[in-house]
């Protein structure tokens, strides 16, 4: 189980992290951030199964970090913690996949009956519910395509079997994992190709994933059709 904690005060988050990581389950992983634009970025890598937030926050409050993040498929599950007892705040949270509404400060006890109730109701490996496995997987897949991605990073990061990634891929997709990732490169590419004349096609390739300028001009064209100086003329 992953926990994102969010507090922009770092007296109040050190105590958060101390009571949660006393609270949650064992076996669980903590990250914690201290404001939302901090915690967006760490969800990006992280893929938190729920973060606990503070509402009040400068510049972006919970509210905002909590839209994003589900819009981006980086979150699914929060508990959202505030000093305001006001039913208006907790009503706006329900939509936003809120688990629950703690007051500060907060306690060991209820805390450690969220963490529980969210740890149940994740999806097994087992679970034929795939949605949530696989929005979180496409997620990170699209945020990271940049990177040196593989089915065994994705395993390790999702704690999950390679094989099974492979599968549910598939399954949601009607790809396998490589072509998704090709082709994702290949659109953001293009893209860059069009928007970025002066850009040189090297540079292109490092920026969507491929150190090899080799290796891109024989994947762009192979998915494509033409080379990367080809399809810029053109376009």
């Amino acid at each position: 189980m992953r926990i994102l904690i969010v507090d922009d005060e770092p007296i109040i988050l050190g105590g958060l992290v101390k009571v949660i990581g006393g609270a949650a389950p064992v076996g669980a992983e903590i990250r914690e951030a201290g404001d939302a634009f901090e915690a967006l970025q760490i969800m990006k890598e992280y893929m938190p199964d729920v973060t606990v937030t503070d509402l009040h926050m400068p510049e972006k409050n919970g509210f905002e970090m909590m839209e994003e993040a589900k819009e981006n498929g980086l979150c699914e599950r929060f508990i959202i913690l505030t000093g305001h007892d006001d039913f208006e705040y907790a009503r706006r949270a329900l939509r936003y996949g809120v688990v629950d509404y703690l007051l500060k400060p907060v306690d060991k006890e209820e805390v450690a009956r969220l963490l529980s109730q969210v740890n149940r109701n994740l999806p097994s490996l087992d679970s034929t519910d795939c949605p949530p496995h696989a929005k979180r997987i496409l997620a990170y897949t699209r945020l990271n395509y940049m990177n040196d991605l593989s089915l065994d990073h994705l395993a390790e990061l999702m704690n999950l079997h390679p094989n099974y990634i492979s599968s549910l891929f598939k399954k949601v997709t009607g790809d396998t994992f490589v072509n998704y990732l090709n082709t994702t490169r290949i659109k953001e590419a293009q893209k860059l190709l069009s928007l970025h004349r002066d850009l040189p096609i090297v540079e292109i390739g490092r920026r969507v994933g491929y150190e090899n300028k080799h290796y891109f001009n024989k994947v762009f064209k192979k998915y494509t059709g033409s080379t990367p100086g080809a399809y810029r003329e053109d376009h």
